[in-house]
């Protein structure tokens, strides 16, 4: 598993702050070149339900592709990790990703997620294709 480490503190809870990527031992996240998240003061991201915070995730294209999917699931202890309830996961569609994709260029990816009063504490992960990061844990 591979885990985002803090690198900046944000000043405000609008402030987008830079997460170091953690590079995975198989090469998986060669392509993520930057990571930026609000609500994040240290790691894990404490995050309370009225709070929606952004997240922003340059990659660079490892091949053509009409498609990029990213996903935001949550795991509440031992059980199988869900998808985030509300996250549109079509970053062509929902997050500022110009596709087609095309090799070798960079994008940016650009999100934000609603929190519900009905969320139990979890731990929440980012999916950039088949590869998890840890990106925070959300709380009350």
């Amino acid at each position: 598993l591979c885990a985002f480490a803090f690198v900046s503190a944000a000043s405000a809870a609008d402030t987008l702050s830079v997460v170091k990527v953690d590079q995975c031992t198989d090469g998986s996240t060669k392509n993520v070149k930057e990571v930026r998240m609000t609500h994040c003061e240290s790691l894990p991201c404490n995050v309370k339900l009225a709070d929606k915070p952004r997240f922003e995730v340059d990659f660079v294209a490892e091949r053509d592709s009409d498609v990029m999917r990213l996903k935001v699931q949550g795991q509440i202890g031992q059980l199988k990790p869900e998808n985030f309830p509300g996250f549109k996961s079509d970053a062509c569609s929902n997050m500022g990703v110009e596709c087609p994709l095309v090799a070798g260029k960079q994008y940016t990816a650009k999100s934000q997620l609603t929190m519900s009063p009905t969320f139990p504490p979890t731990q929440a992960k980012a999916i950039y294709f088949d590869v998890f990061f840890i990106i925070c844990r959300l709380g009350f």
